[in-house]
């Protein structure tokens, strides 16, 4: 792109509830084609300690997924000076907050967020879309970065951590790859792990006997509440299955006639499943099938399954599409977050104008995972032999049915991590792990603590 204007943007500042003074930068960075000119773009937003809080202060890169996303949600969610929250959400009636995040972490490092190429405010030339829109060209480009920043601001020292959301815990795996040796890379930050995504390796369990704790939670929010507390419901959930449902799965047709009728009313119980639909289905059932008949005549959202909105039909491929236009979930939130976003850049720093960018819905579907020759199944434990010191926390939500914590209970005992440098927490959330009541200040506090305790 020959005509790109670079933009870089600096301005001091003050956070109101702490006091601390701190450097906001607004810039590019560019990556060039073999002609020497402009491919494509990454825009990042910096919040630097001011005055600096030296080389060795650690500094945390962070970013969501898509793939094809820009880093807005834990931009405003989560990390950054302004936050957008949802007060008694997940009521539908909660009216989104602009204003200051009490929790900001810039007492414990700097935070870098990361705009992707192809995604807000950057650019990627259409001859190179198919690199860069591959899980290896993105590592590529996002280390490059990173290298390129702690080079920049005479932070090759700092321990660097990773935070990455949804398909950004895949590329975090992928720039951690290219990290070793070249930074002093220290942690991980995993929310709503999706090392199964794109990974060549058969996982050798059954995904219903896998994913009944996250159906349970479910479950347990819409029809179960006034009986017992969440934990508990989900740790009998996942006991039964696997337990008597795993056992029921692999006999089949074997299974005696009382036994199959008393797992079908725990199934039942547990997932608010119609028992006609879990008998017709040999006591299984799809993700779509789930979300769809789960609340008759509601659709459940895949990435907080306390959301819903009215749904009625047959899930097809078609409908599953549509649905997913005005997905429960997204359609509660992230207009807000957008709107935040723009206004905390309009308002209080300054906006590059022009910019045109790829729509996620036309990236991820496009995206080269097999790109990337190593399996991120078992990249992490390789990661964590190459580098002795390397940590990993990873973040989950009881009502995250897109990248289910059963998942990384399920990794953790698959996988052989050194679990003294491994942290799992659930949080009463979903996808995004930081939304709804005092979460965001949870997930926070257990960062702070995750970076302090590394140090």
């Amino acid at each position: 792109m020959t005509n790109f204007q670079p933009f870089h943007f600096e301005k001091e500042c003050v956070h109101g509830p702490s006091g601390i003074k701190f450097k906001t930068v607004l810039e590019d960075h560019l990556f060039y084609g073999e002609d020497g000119v402009p491919e494509a773009s990454l825009f990042s937003y910096s919040y630097i300690s001011s005055p600096s809080g030296g080389p060795d202060r650690p500094v945390m890169f962070c970013y969501n997924g898509g793939p094809g996303a820009s880093s807005s949600w834990v931009h405003m969610g989560l990390l950054g000076p302004k936050q957008v929250t949802f007060p008694g959400f997940p009521e539908r009636d909660s009216s989104a907050v602009y204003g200051e995040n009490s929790n900001f972490l810039l007492d414990c490092c700097d935070l870098v967020m990361i705009n992707p190429p192809g995604t807000k405010y950057s650019f990627v030339d259409g001859e190179a879309k198919k690199k860069y829109f591959s899980t290896a060209g993105d590592a590529e480009a996002v280390s490059g970065f990173i290298l390129a920043w702690l080079r920049k601001y005479g932070r090759e020292s700092s321990p660097v951590y990773l935070l990455g959301e949804s398909y950004g815990t895949i590329r975090s795996l992928a720039v951690a790859d290219i990290l070793i040796g070249k930074a002093n890379l220290a942690g991980i930050v995993s929310i709503g792990t999706s090392f199964n995504v794109g990974s060549p390796t058969t996982m050798l369990v059954e995904p219903n006997v896998r994913r009944l704790g996250a159906n349970a939670a479910c479950c347990w929010y819409h029809l179960h509440r006034d009986e017992k507390p969440l934990a508990r419901f989900v740790e009998e959930a996942m006991d039964f299955a696997y337990g008597e449902y795993a056992h029921a799965l692999l006999m089949g047709s074997r299974l005696p006639a009382d036994e199959l009728e008393k797992t079908l009313e725990k199934l039942h119980y547990y997932t608010g499943l119609d028992r006609d639909l879990l008998r017709k289905g040999g006591l299984r059932f799809d993700e779509m099938t789930y979300l769809a008949k789960m609340m008759p005549g509601k659709l459940v959202s895949a990435y907080d399954s306390r959301t819903t909105r009215p749904f009625e039909g047959e899930m097809t491929p078609e409908e599953w599409e549509a649905a997913f236009s005005s997905e429960p979930f997204v359609a509660a939130a992230d207009g807000a977050i957008t709107e935040g976003l723009e206004r905390y850049t309009r308002q209080e720093l300054s906006e590059p104008e022009g910019r045109e960018y790829t729509d996620m819905l036309q990236i991820a579907p496009i995206w080269d995972y097999a790109s990337l020759k190593k399996d991120t199944l078992t990249l992490p434990g390789e990661l964590m032999e190459r580098s002795p010191k390397l940590r990993f926390f990873f973040i989950s939500g009881y009502y995250d049915l897109q990248s289910t914590f059963d998942f990384v209970t399920y990794f953790l005992g698959r996988y052989s991590l050194p679990m003294e440098r491994v942290t799992f927490r659930i949080y009463e959330s979903g996808h995004a792990a930081y939304m709804g009541g005092g979460t965001a200040d949870e997930v926070s506090e257990d960062i702070r603590a995750f970076i302090t305790n590394g140090e």
